[in-house]
């Protein structure tokens, strides 16, 4: 019945509600055990057998001292001795204040304690068991404790329905509002994993694009292979790289080309920077105008740049044409070789032109389109918005 759910096993949220839920407890309990304590020793003198009467109130006292020390102790309602023991002194209570106490102080004294100990109860059986049976149990002790008050020579049945009514009644809000708060404290506590998690992704994905280029330049850089001529170059891309880098892992916004005006034209020619090696035929001029802004200057010139890493990594074109265009508040830049291309209904994309190229430029505003096909080369068309200076 019950749900026993270990600390370690909980969220930070989760562990917060149940150290909530466990200071409730016992402040709800302490303030009936101190209204049973002031009246136990008139109880006792009214009981038809003082000693059951007096026993009864001891064991009611120890569970409810049991209850306040393990609640406090262990910060949560759930592990405890007392769950059992608390639920049959309440059963038993009940017959007992009528069979023990005369009959005119079987209701609404607190000689007669049962109805307030057995409203408690069903309360706080609510925060250690499932919703479900703890309503039932709340219903039950309710049907018990009207019962037995049917068979007590008292005039007061408006009272024996009220405190029947209250029983189920407090067990079913004390459900409802403590699985409520432990859902929400879970789904904080699941929105903290997610959110980790996703972080943690997006920081993966930062890395991966910030290392890609890196990578390729390091690999050719390393190949004994790679042909003399290419080697400047890489040198030149290779030391750009390293500053990129040192002013990433120091979170640093890189000061290169600060000073530089934001166009197409001038992003284009810090992509192309160090692939001297590439059989490159520029054409720009009815674009290279086109002003860009610096999120997109940026962005556009890393992809252009992983353009040209892929091309000479894997096209071995003899041609690659970059031309650059704008009409009206719309420009074209289109990076073409007429390398051995590949299939993309069979061959998908790698990370460089499905995460370096589409992503990073869908994430700025600009569209990204690869066309390639067997032994036809590939062509990549990157289309942005024209950025309109704010008038002072």
């Amino acid at each position: 019945m019950t749900t026993v759910t270990s600390e370690a096993e909980l969220g930070a949220s989760a562990r917060r509600a149940e150290r909530g839920i466990a200071l409730v407890v016992p402040a709800m309990r302490a303030v009936v055990l101190f209204q049973i304590i002031l009246s136990i020793a008139s109880g006792a003198q009214l009981a038809e057998h003082r000693e059951v009467y007096l026993a009864l109130g001891l064991l009611v006292s120890a569970t409810s001292v049991l209850l306040i020390a393990q609640c406090l102790s262990t910060g949560s309602v759930r592990p405890g001795w007392w769950h059992g023991p608390d639920i049959v002194l309440a059963w038993a209570a009940v017959p007992a204040m009528v069979l023990l106490l005369p009959s005119s102080h079987v209701v609404g004294t607190w000689e007669s304690w049962a109805s307030g100990f057995a409203i408690n109860v069903g309360a706080l059986a609510s925060t250690w068991l499932r919703p479900a049976p703890a309503v039932a149990h709340g219903f039950g002790l309710g049907a018990w404790y009207l019962s037995w008050m049917i068979t007590a020579d008292t005039a007061s049945w408006e009272t024996n329905v009220n405190n029947a009514l209250t029983i189920p009644g407090y067990a079913l809000v004390v459900a409802l509002m403590v699985h409520y708060l432990r859902s929400l404290a879970a789904d904080a506590d699941q929105s903290r994993e997610d959110a980790v998690a996703a972080t943690r992704a997006l920081e993966l994905e930062r890395y991966q694009m910030t290392v890609h280029d890196a990578s390729s330049i390091l690999r050719l850089l390393s190949d004994e292979d790679t042909p003399a001529e290419v080697l400047p170059g890489l040198r030149l891309q290779a030391h750009r790289e390293a500053n990129r880098l040192r002013n990433y892992l120091a979170a640093e916004p890189s000061p290169e080309h600060a000073d530089r005006a934001r166009t197409v034209a001038t992003m284009l020619a810090v992509a192309l920077e160090g692939f001297d090696d590439l059989p490159l035929e520029l054409a720009v001029d009815l674009g290279g105008h086109a002003r860009l802004s610096e999120p997109v200057w940026h962005a556009t010139s890393r992809a252009v740049a992983t353009v040209l890493h892929n091309v000479r990594l894997h096209a071995r074109a003899h041609q690659v044409v970059v031309h650059a265009d704008c009409e009206d508040d719309r420009w074209e830049v289109v990076v073409s070789d007429d390398g051995v291309g590949f299939d993309q209904a069979s061959q998908p994309m790698g990370f460089g032109l499905n995460t370096q190229v589409g992503h990073a430029l869908r994430e700025v505003g600009v569209d990204a389109q690869v066309r390639s096909a067997p032994g036809r080369g590939t062509s990549v068309t990157l289309v942005g918005p024209v950025h309109r200076q704010e008038e002072p």
